[in-house]
């Protein structure tokens, strides 16, 4: 057993090696990753759901979870399916959120039984096979959605929705490379803590024939629940243990192990160069930050235009039928129900608008962008230091938020402008900043299709 024992010192020293760097290169990268696949996921879910192809979760509750858990994936109906599929895609972006901000990333935690789930949780929607062809049947709805997006006429949404598909197709083979390194290594862990356990209390003579084989196995595995009780047992990797120690090709076996456990110079250089473009995501950002001033106008305006029809029939009910609001005269609301259109839909599109609400929430932005559009300051210090793959991220975040923004503006306008002309009331309007606003979207989003050719090249 002394050619044994050097072996089982060789590959345990391997192991440790290999440790520190899934520890200190692989683990933060898959956690990084994570992050990312699930930003592109969710600007992918605020498109779909802005497009009314989808629906946030009708329970929006808050779950506390200890362990990854996998949405259901059964058959579906071939019609009356959005809602389910909303419920099952509100469930995985909960995983994503409790795997990426509250799961432990380490080598302990994360063991053989959590990979495999982590594993299936990413392979749950089947991107590098997307399409209503899919196997999965959540696939193929989510898909069928997706693609009345990205093959339809509103080409900044179909843009976005292909920018995002790119990003979460690169994250997913990131993942399951990671995935597959930290698997190989538990599974030759186990393996080596077998031999140093129960293997060194037994004398398996090497020779061959399937009974031999068979009477090994045996052995193996009453030692196994003597020395090791408690721990998980894998015949499959017991097997392959035996197969070292008395197949024919047991020595070939055993120099494969350890060459694949080896950290060469070119896997961290691999990992630890980060590709170039970050100057192009920061100027996109700029540029998405300059109508800060325009949006509060806009703001300022529609505020002014409100007030004025408000005024002008006192606060009955009258002014609220108008404008199709909302609300009593004692519990005002201020929720109009405004229109717009949907490129490539013939009809207008409604949607309420809780007009205070949407005030609070884009001037918050407002503030955001200005603190931004200076290219100083602690918030654009900040910005300027997190990582580019975070960066894109931000910036698809943004862009999918200004767009809606952008959108209730125009249809709060135009709501506003036709009820001021049917009471033949002067307002001002707000053509130049919207304009303005678009502007800026477009050219962030050209500097965003720069820099995704730059990292594909």
């Amino acid at each position: 057993m002394d050619a044994s024992a050097s072996y089982v010192d060789q590959l345990e020293s391997a192991l440790d090696t290999r440790a520190r760097w899934l520890e200190t290169v692989q683990i933060p990268l898959l956690k990084d990753t994570l992050v990312a696949y699930q930003s592109h996921f969710e600007g992918v879910m605020a498109m779909l759901i802005r497009k009314g192809l989808l629906r946030e979760d009708p329970y929006n509750y808050e779950q506390a979870f200890t362990e990854i858990v996998i949405p259901s994936d059964d058959s579906l109906p071939d019609f009356e399916n959005a809602d389910e599929v909303s419920f099952r895609l509100a469930a995985f972006r909960r995983q994503l959120k409790f795997v990426s901000a509250e799961t432990s990333f380490d080598l302990h935690s994360l063991g053989l039984a959590r990979l495999k789930k982590l594993s299936a949780l990413i392979s749950y929607i089947n991107w590098l096979g997307f399409g209503e062809g899919s196997t999965s049947p959540t696939t193929r709805v989510f898909a069928r959605a997706f693609m009345k997006v990205r093959m339809g006429s509103d080409t900044m949404a179909s843009q976005i929705l292909k920018d995002n598909e790119i990003q979460i197709i690169k994250t997913v083979h990131q993942l399951r490379a990671v995935i597959a390194e930290l698997i190989a290594f538990h599974r030759e862990s186990w393996k080596a803590e077998l031999r140093r356990k129960v293997l060194s209390q037994l004398n398996l003579a090497p020779q061959d024939g399937r009974m031999r084989k068979e009477e090994a196995v045996r052995a193996v595995r009453r030692g196994f629940g003597q020395s090791m009780n408690g721990k998980p047992w894998y015949p499959a990797l017991s097997e392959e243990v035996i197969q070292e120690e008395v197949g024919d090709d047991g020595p070939a076996r055993k120099e494969k192990i350890l060459a694949s456990l080896v950290v060469t110079a070119t896997e961290t250089v691999k990992v630890t160069v980060a590709p170039e473009g970050k100057p192009i995501l920061l100027e996109a950002v700029r540029i998405l930050c300059r109508p800060h001033e325009e949006i509060s106008t806009a703001l300022a305006v529609l505020e002014e235009n409100e007030r004025l029809l408000h005024d002008s029939r006192g606060t009955g009910g009258w002014f609220r039928r108008l404008l199709g609001r909302s609300g009593d005269s004692e519990g005002e609301s201020r929720t109009y129900k405004a229109q717009y259109a949907e490129p490539g839909v013939p009809a207008p599109k409604t949607e309420p608008i809780d007009f205070p609400a949407f005030l609070a929430e884009t001037q918050k932005k407002s503030s955001l962008l200005a603190a931004l559009a200076s290219g100083k300051g602690p918030a654009y210090r900040k910005l300027d230091a997190t990582s580019e793959e975070l960066l894109a991220n931000f910036l698809d975040k943004q862009l999918n938020e200004l767009l809606l923004i952008h959108r209730r503006l125009a249809s709060l306008n135009t709501l506003f402008q036709a009820r001021a002309a049917q009471e033949k009331k002067t307002t001002r309007g707000i053509k130049i900043e919207l304009l303005t606003i678009k502007n800026a979207i477009v050219k962030a989003n050209q500097r965003r299709h720069e820099y995704r050719d730059e990292v594909k090249d």
